[in-house]
């Protein structure tokens, strides 16, 4: 299995994944050793949260898709994904508001995200 374009993205997500976990970490205090907190605390742990939830599936499909034979379009996804994730990061963690208007950056993280795995399944499927 041929893989190398998947590999890059993967290794990119985990150290935006690590950062993130570091983030989180030094965020907490005596008061917050557990559980997700309040305030920055609970932004830096929703959005390690999110990408702990979104990237696994997502390179999953990218995965079978290189293995398939579509290594141009993943090297796009994977750039793509990439990019949407760290526009989701940076809309919770230094913009305020939640709709398109009030926080563009993170809205179009988020639905950037979703419609690339929803791509990425379609071309899984078809």
């Amino acid at each position: 299995m041929d893989i190398e374009r998947t590999m890059l993205w993967a290794g990119l997500l985990a150290l935006l994944f690590i950062y993130l976990a570091f983030q989180t970490a030094m965020a907490r205090d005596e008061n917050s050793s557990v559980g997700e907190g309040s305030g920055e605390l609970l932004k830096k742990s929703r959005v390690l949260g999110n990408l702990a939830e979104h990237a696994p599936l997502m390179l999953i499909m990218m995965m079978m898709l290189e293995n398939d034979g579509s290594e141009g379009f993943v090297t796009l996804l994977g750039l793509l994904f990439f990019l949407c994730r760290l526009a989701h990061v940076y809309g919770i963690l230094y913009q305020d508001g939640f709709g398109p208007k009030e926080n563009p950056a993170r809205a179009g993280g988020a639905i950037g995200s979703w419609a690339l795995m929803a791509l990425a399944a379609l071309a899984c499927i078809f």
